[in-house]
């Protein structure tokens, strides 16, 4: 339990490592419920609803998760390459 009056620090590192995490559920939740609605469009016109919100389900997820994989290695490339840029003072 937390005492009163008692902050606890917070770091920037950690606070973006927070964002990304939610940022990763938003984009498969997104991911899901756009692609998902898109296949239920899709049945509702071709017939075979669950094939075709099936498929958009998984295209969701498969895009969800590889823009998340873009974010961090983004993040990941920027922080680690960034230092090694720089030329010796």
């Amino acid at each position: 339990m937390k005492a009163r009056d008692t902050d606890f620090p917070i770091s920037d590192a950690d606070r973006s490592t927070s964002d990304m995490a939610w940022r990763s559920v938003s984009y498969l939740t997104a991911g899901i419920l756009f692609y998902g609605g898109i296949g239920w469009l899709l049945g509702q016109y071709f017939g075979h609803k669950s094939a075709f919100i099936a498929a958009g389900v998984i295209i969701g997820i498969v895009l969800a998760l590889y823009l998340t994989y873009a974010r961090v290695s983004f993040m990941e490339r920027d922080t680690t390459t960034s230092d090694l840029r720089k030329p010796p003072q």
